[in-house]
């Protein structure tokens, strides 16, 4: 059953505008801050990762070119007995360095498949933040804008109330003071709870 309504102020109504503006506020942050990585991490796949491993292909190349020469240098190298000196430890040295170069290429081919995944997962990414982001931007500054209004009706009508008391108070008459003698039209020389008639004089006997 409907119990009416019992406004003494618009306290409540503040303190549930101040979470709406603290909760907008961090939904904003978190937002933006999710938003940020995601592309930071888009911008390190087709820009910065290719970079790194463009140079890291350059320095192992290097590397692998000194060692196919010290492999070179070796074979052409007589021993003191005239025969074939042991290059067992260069071949290694390439061919650890031939893997190393080959690693470089698989991962400059991996980034740019990344990358390209990657923008088309972004792009869901920032597609799925739109409701949450309408509401930050749109819904909560909607209610808010109604809890002001609501509020500013609230003081208008409290205002209307306590100004029709003294009204009321006058009509049921209370704070009414007992009439003075410059108010009472005999001048005050009635007695009280006596009798409205003059006293008689009296007569002896």
């Amino acid at each position: 059953m409907d119990q009416g309504a019992n406004l003494r102020d618009t306290a409540t109504l503040m303190a549930a505008k101040a979470v709406l503006v603290k909760t907008g506020r961090s939904l904003a942050t978190a937002l933006e801050e999710a938003v940020s990585d995601a592309e930071r991490f888009g911008m390190w796949l087709e820009a910065a990762g290719p970079a790194d491993w463009e140079r890291q292909l350059r320095l192992r190349t290097d590397k692998l070119n000194i060692a196919k020469s010290a492999l070179f240098r070796k074979q052409n190298q007589p021993t003191a007995d005239g025969r074939p000196p042991s290059i067992i430890d260069e071949k290694k040295a390439v061919q650890r360095a031939e893997a190393a170069v080959e690693e470089a290429r698989q991962y400059l081919r991996a980034l740019k498949r990344w990358a390209a995944e990657y923008q088309r997962v972004l792009g869901q990414f920032r597609a799925g933040l739109g409701p949450l982001s309408n509401y930050v931007e749109a819904t909560i500054p909607r209610a808010v804008a109604s809890i002001n209004r609501m509020a500013a009706a609230v003081d208008a009508y409290l205002a209307t109330q306590a100004g029709s008391v003294a009204p009321i108070a006058e009509s049921v008459g209370l704070g009414e003071t007992e009439p003075s003698a410059a108010d009472d039209p005999s001048g005050g020389s009635m007695r009280r709870g006596g009798s409205d008639e003059a006293p008689k004089e009296a007569h002896p006997e």
